[in-house]
């Protein structure tokens, strides 16, 4: 009776270790698979040698907190990413900025002032306010279409996030169905976890797993993955405030991190605040010139009318393209002779120093966005390393090392064919139990 129990014995070794080299195995393979959690099969012993589980081996805890991070670490990044963006509108210090153009408007004025009666100096200032409207118009018209793009950025990345509530909803699904503890529940774990992940990566969002590893994910209270079922989300904009909504009701979701909560942010505030910026310079440009204009005289010795219209970066333009409309002179016309004095010019020459100015308007704005940057950068920077630093302990415990899957290999290998040699052995005993005991009867 031994005999044939170590027989028995001898077979469960063997199909155990054999399952655990499947799973060695199956963890050098996956060494590269985004969301891939490595294994461990748990031997038992009894009447031979039993897969109690396959153990996947992940830390809950880390996973919340690595996920919670990841939320904040998209929003950090999507406004670093949009701050040197927008300083890409604004090349200062350099040849193509606004302040260069700026200081060739006045430095025209100036020569101007100098010779009122010059018709190509005049033009001159037509001409560099033109390139000045340009700029601020371009500039303008980038801040909108930046805008437009982080509106359709947001609208595919909730389309995705979507698929991934949605992915998690059917995993939970096929999770509930499943037999706890094996290498195909742990794979569908892994897809879950991963899908997770991009979620919270985001939209951001509370995830909870009950007692019957069923994971629900919330926003601001709401449910958006439930035990077999999602809520779908949808971008809506409105009296020009863009929002994530549920589907169902179009009320407005609560996303306060994540990917989303950066694109919110960047299309409700961030480039809003640097287009109402340009255009307090647009606005101080048009004002001030037109001021000094209405104080002076034109070369047909008429008032001077207004040289620029509009009070925003998009909308501002020069009123006239004829140079002769510069009031250059402070000094009426005498017995209708127009005067050719060009102390109105010389006012006009020196705006760019004057309080409240677009110089001194477009420098403070500039100096502020590189602070912004600067500490947008850090912030995202400081948020990268942390995260990183979460991530490694992760793979610490969860990432697969090819040294020490090669040696379970090895070990298994070698305990597997110790098992066969027992099966041998016993067999070999058999044989000769059988082959050399007499015959019955005789």
């Amino acid at each position: 009776m031994a005999t044939w129990t170590g027989i028995s014995t001898a077979l469960s070794s063997l199909q155990a270790q054999r399952v655990a080299m499947d799973i060695a195995g199956q963890n050098i393979a996956n060494v590269n698979t985004p969301g891939y959690v490595r294994q461990r099969v748990q031997l038992s012993s009894g009447l031979g040698v039993d897969v109690s589980a396959i153990q996947r081996l992940q830390s809950g805890v880390l996973g919340d907190r690595a996920r919670t991070e990841g939320a904040r670490l998209g929003e950090l990044t999507v406004t670093s990413t949009v701050l040197n963006e927008i300083e890409q509108v604004f090349p200062e210090p350099s040849s193509t900025g606004l302040a260069t153009k700026l200081d060739a408007l006045w430095s025209g004025f100036a020569d101007v002032a100098r010779d009122p009666s010059n018709a190509a100096a005049r033009i001159q200032v037509v001409e560099q306010a033109n390139v000045v409207t340009f700029w601020l118009n371009d500039a303008a018209q980038r801040l909108t279409d930046m805008s437009t793009d982080y509106k359709q950025s947001l609208a595919n990345l909730v389309t995705s996030a979507n698929s991934y509530a949605e992915e998690i909803a059917d995993l939970n699904i096929a999770i509930s169905q499943s037999v706890q503890g094996t290498s195909d529940t742990n794979s569908l774990l892994d897809q879950r976890s991963y899908a997770a992940t991009q979620l919270s990566n985001a939209i951001g969002g509370t995830f909870t797993i009950d007692d019957a590893n069923i994971m629900r994910v919330a926003l601001g209270g709401t449910t958006l993955v439930g035990s077999s079922s999602y809520a779908a989300l949808q971008v809506n904009t409105t009296a020009g405030t863009t929002s994530v909504q549920w589907e169902s009701n179009d009320a407005t979701a609560a996303i306060t991190s994540g990917t989303a909560s950066g694109y919110l942010d960047t299309i409700n505030t961030v480039i809003p605040e640097w287009t109402a910026s340009l255009n307090t310079v647009a606005a101080a440009l048009t004002s001030k010139v037109n001021t000094a204009q209405a104080a002076g005289y034109n070369r047909a010795g008429i008032a001077g009318a207004a040289m620029f219209t509009g009070t925003t970066a998009a909308t501002i333009a020069v009123a006239f393209s004829d140079g002769a409309g510069i009031a250059a002179s402070t000094i009426a016309p005498t017995g209708g002779v127009a005067s050719l004095n060009g102390s109105n010019a010389d006012t006009m020459s020196a705006l760019g120093t004057v309080s409240g100015g677009p110089d001194g308007l477009y420098q403070s704005l500039v100096v502020s966005l590189g602070y912004s940057t600067q500490a947008a950068n850090q912030s995202a920077q400081t948020q990268e390393s942390f995260n990183s630093s979460i991530r490694s302990q992760i793979d610490s415990e969860s990432g697969v090392n090819i040294d020490e899957e090669m040696a379970n290999l090895l070990t298994y290998q070698r305990a597997y064919e110790a098992a066969a040699r027992v099966l041998t052995a016993i067999d070999e005993a058999l044989a000769t139990l059988i082959n050399r005991t007499g015959l019955v009867g005789r």
